[in-house]
């Protein structure tokens, strides 16, 4: 390859294009002129108005005559993924134009390459194309798209935090305490009706409240961990799925209205206590 050659290409593209930028070592570098570069923005042609970037710049590196060529896409707006996948594009086609008999250095047909391939050159990589509906010089909606880095995987769902369990878990505690109450008012009714005490209970309701004394000694037996756990997850079941809430899991309000820990538990025996009758 020929320094004079070379030389002539990077003139004859500087005619064609104004913006083109032209590079070279220093001279104290040891193998001066070299690299040589040639930088030029490519820009936004009609046929794609609908991506929101309106230049690619591309940068044709010479380090050598034999010819050792590289080629850079330094653009702070294009992720660098996708730069990576337009500079390697670029080269393979640079390559295939190196040594031809018209241009040996294959610069003007390259980037003349790059010019038609624009809209092609920014779908090289799916990940960084993010469609959205925008509008267009006549106020219609058409589909446009945005270049940007790929999007951030979904956080991993998670169950809903402890708080309505243990909530769940007082109120069973609840309930059974105001059964065991229960149990023991009818114990005692039955045991006074069946001595001296002053209130009479009839047969058929001394049997009545023994029944019912009897199904409620049932219920309070206590369950295990192991059962309680199971029927908890039958009730989610029934429920369906939670899915995990948004913000900080561990800040509570604490403010005016706020609900304590304590408070919410004396409310639910209150509100047991009212369903089984005990005052």
């Amino acid at each position: 390859m020929d320094l004079a050659v070379l030389q002539s290409e990077l003139k004859a593209a500087k005619e064609r294009w104004e913006d083109l930028k032209l590079g070279k070592a220093k001279k104290e570098v040891a193998t001066f002129p070299f690299p040589v570069s040639a930088l030029l923005a490519a820009q936004q042609p009609p046929t794609a108005k609908a991506f929101d970037v309106y230049e690619i710049p591309v940068k044709l590196v010479i380090h050598s005559l034999e010819p050792e060529v590289t080629v850079e896409v330094p653009s702070a707006e294009l992720p660098a993924q996708l730069q990576s996948k337009i500079a390697d594009a670029v080269l393979a086609t640079w390559k295939k134009h190196l040594k031809k008999k018209a241009a040996p250095w294959g610069i003007m047909p390259t980037f003349e390459w790059v010019d038609a391939n624009f809209a092609k050159l920014l779908q090289l990589d799916p990940e960084c194309l993010h469609p959205y509906e925008g509008c267009d010089e006549n106020d219609c909606t058409v589909k446009r798209y945005a270049i940007g880095p790929p999007a951030a995987p979904p956080a991993p769902e998670e169950e809903e935090e402890e708080s309505e369990e243990e909530s769940e878990d007082e109120e069973d505690d609840a309930e059974a305490e105001a059964m065991r109450e229960r149990l023991a008012a009818l114990l005692a009714e039955v045991e006074n009706s069946a001595g001296d005490g002053r209130k009479k209970l009839s047969p058929e309701e001394i049997e009545r409240k023994r029944k019912e004394a009897e199904e409620l000694g049932d219920k309070c037996k206590i369950m295990s961990k192991k059962e309680r756990s199971e029927q908890n997850k039958s009730r989610k079941e029934k429920a369906g799925q939670r899915q995990a809430k948004t913000g900080s899991k561990n800040r509570k309000f604490e403010g005016e209205g706020a609900t304590s820990k304590e408070e919410k538990k004396k409310k639910n025996t209150e509100n047991v206590k009212k369903r089984f009758g005990i005052a």
